[in-house]
């Protein structure tokens, strides 16, 4: 019966393990002393304890024996995203006035009279990207100073979204092991035909698209990208580790005229490259920049609470005190049935 104790017995499919299995060969000690018990009583003529009285005895000498193996209940409990990056947007399309009093402006008040407004123990950090990408400010409860973060931010040139994603899903998974230089100069070498090979990551560290229930992105953006790597790659990479990338698009698809240069240009909003990522990632993509789509972004990171983490809860305490109540009740039967204990 327990000759594989180390094997994923059926206690162990149903989320029970024992510290000390071996000592569960104890539990024969039970069916034995109850076949010599009857053989005594039949020796000497008495009657054999009540049904119902002996049954409590038994099965609570039976946990009492099983507490001695120190048994562990496999608990779940509820995880939710603590860290929240946000991927900001600062190419010069979004100096575009079509939302007012401009996309850069509109997306720098948002956020700052969202963030107040959002759960003290959630981190939020925040990275810009332009013509590359920088990591402003780690993931911190420290609001004020990811606000100071926010003002101090102006625009530049040039737009790479995947590198925005890529730095943003690095700080957030930092145990992933992602090779953030091999896949930038895999991006940069692409129409070389001897170029570095795309990175992929290890297969252990993977996980079902949106199935990372502790961090989440949003990248607020007009959707423009012309420089780094693919937006739509890094999305697949986020994907691949199961973390979600909201996505706020900021602009009309009419769009508005940019001067930079001496050079005029019409920019609109790439809807569908936004929908797109939030799609792949099993995220949620939103137009505008307001208080109500930051809310339903949260919610939808806060609604996606499961029961994912496991912990081993020792459960002799209980199970010890469970079993002399039985014992207790069954003996207490007797006493009253028969006037006598054994």
């Amino acid at each position: 019966m327990f000759e594989d104790w180390r094997g994923p017995l059926w206690w162990q499919e149903a989320g029970l393990v024992f510290i000390w299995p071996i000592l569960l060969w104890l539990l024969l000690l039970v069916p034995m002393g109850l076949v010599a018990y009857r053989l005594m009583r039949q020796r000497r003529g008495f009657e054999f304890w009540g049904f119902s009285s002996g049954i409590l005895v038994l099965v609570g000498l039976v946990l009492l024996i099983s507490a001695i193996a120190r048994p562990q209940m496999q608990v779940s409990t509820p995880s939710r995203a603590d860290r929240l990056m946000v991927v900001l947007d600062i190419s010069g399309s979004m100096r575009a006035d079509d939302v007012a009093p401009s996309r850069f402006d509109a997306a720098k008040i948002t956020i700052n009279e969202l963030l107040g407004q959002q759960p003290a123990n959630l981190r939020v950090g925040l990275v810009t990207t332009a013509a590359t990408a920088t990591l402003v400010q780690t993931p911190t409860t420290d609001r004020e100073a990811l606000k100071a973060a926010i003002d101090g931010i102006s625009l530049q040139t040039g737009s790479a979204l995947g590198s925005g994603l890529l730095i943003g899903l690095s700080e957030l998974l930092p145990s992933a092991g992602i090779d953030v230089q091999q896949i930038m100069n895999a991006s940069i070498n692409r129409n070389d035909t001897s170029g570095t090979p795309e990175w992929q990551p290890d297969p252990e560290k993977t996980a079902l698209p949106g199935s990372n229930r502790a961090v989440a992105m949003v990248l607020i953006s007009d959707g423009e990208s012309n420089v780094g790597p693919s937006a739509m790659a890094m999305a697949e990479l986020a994907a691949q580790f199961g973390v979600r990338i909201h996505t706020v698009g900021i602009g009309t698809s009419q769009g508005a005229v940019v001067k930079a240069e001496g050079i005029s240009q019409r920019v609109r909003l790439d809807e569908a490259l936004l929908t797109e990522i939030a799609q792949t990632t099993i995220g949620q993509s939103h137009l505008g920049a307001t208080p109500e789509d930051w809310r339903a972004i949260y919610e939808a990171i806060d609604a996606s609470i499961q029961f994912d983490q496991r912990h081993p809860i020792e459960i002799s305490a209980p199970l010890t005190g469970l079993g002399l109540l039985l014992v207790l009740t069954g003996m207490a039967i007797r006493l009253l049935r028969q006037g006598r204990i054994l």
